[in-house]
């Protein structure tokens, strides 16, 4: 982790917890004192972004902070508005393809399979994230009591949902149906986490398959033990429809198994094929076991650069 510094950092969010949890990541990582400014752009603007300008924002008032971190088509009118107005004072950062020219912000970051280019720009191949060890010792002390009565061994189960790139068609949802109750009855105690893009149907029959079996359901109802999952488990069966869970579950040392979906996109299964080829995943085959990869730690990598240019 990069020196301790006593900076103000403002998060621009637009509410997209993915988005948000990246700016963090990156914000925690360089030990910035920061806080979360959320953003509510009219109708006009939301469509247009990441062109357009903002009205005055009312929660952008003084003391100003001396670093800015966004992600997501939403926040870049608001970034821009910020580093127009404020100019030299501040260091914007931006984090995925902001869609417009990078020389908008002093430094992008994006993922290698966007082939972003331009003197400000960094990429690596997996996404940031708030994953740490200390975060995932907090949160297993948090829910320890949650699991203690449950058997080992634990497989992570994280489900996704219907994006542009996936359908998550009923043919797709009995496969991930028959794939987890296969491994539950290979003896894992399942750990399922939902999201709230996961087709209800899906949602309700992994419940009926987990109803009298030891085993923790999360369904984006109440808080979340996302963290302590990865912690407590040694291997994650994972959607392939987010970028950000597989890149935190290899972030958090766990062998990562893919559900064998089919994508139609370019740029995300270019990136599924690099992890293959890298050996930071594989596809479900039969039975599953812990397997050896280089560890990878994106939000590090990413810190590190930018200590060197702030």
């Amino acid at each position: 982790m990069t020196e301790k510094k006593s900076t103000n950092c403002w998060i621009i969010s637009s509410g997209l917890i993915g988005c948000e949890n990246q700016c963090i990541g990156l914000a925690e990582e360089l030990n910035f004192n920061y806080e979360i400014k959320k953003i509510n752009p009219g109708k006009i603007l939301s469509i247009t972004a990441p062109f357009g300008k903002p009205r005055k924002v009312r929660n952008f008032i003084e003391p100003w902070p001396k670093f800015i971190i966004g992600a997501g088509r939403k926040t870049v009118p608001y970034m821009k508005y910020l580093k127009s107005s404020l100019k030299d004072e501040i260091f914007s950062i931006f984090l995925q393809d902001p869609r417009i020219k990078t020389s908008n912000f002093d430094f992008v970051w994006a993922p290698f399979h966007d082939e972003i280019k331009g003197a400000n720009t960094f990429s690596t191949l997996l996404s940031p994230g708030r994953i740490s060890q200390d975060l995932i010792v907090k949160e297993l002390t948090k829910w320890s009591d949650k699991f203690s009565n449950l058997p080992e061994p634990f497989l992570t189960i994280l489900i996704g949902g219907k994006t542009k790139a996936f359908k998550f068609n009923k043919e797709e949802c009995f496969y991930i149906l028959e794939t987890i109750s296969r491994f539950i009855q290979d003896g894992w105690t399942p750990l399922i986490s939902t999201s709230r893009r996961t087709p209800h149907f899906l949602k309700k029959e992994i419940k009926n398959i987990v109803r009298n079996k030891p085993h923790y359901f999360y369904d984006s109802n109440g808080e979340n033990p996302y963290y302590a999952f990865l912690g407590i488990s040694n291997i994650a069966l994972v959607t392939p429809d987010s970028v950000n869970m597989i890149s935190e579950t290899i972030t958090a040392n766990l062998s990562t198994y893919i559900f064998d979906l089919k994508c139609r996109s370019k740029r995300i299964n270019k990136f599924l094929r690099k992890l293959e080829e890298e050996n930071f995943i594989k596809k479900i085959n039969g039975k599953i076991n812990k397997f050896h990869f280089e560890k990878s730690n994106a939000t590090k990598e990413i810190a590190d650069h930018l200590a060197k240019l702030i």
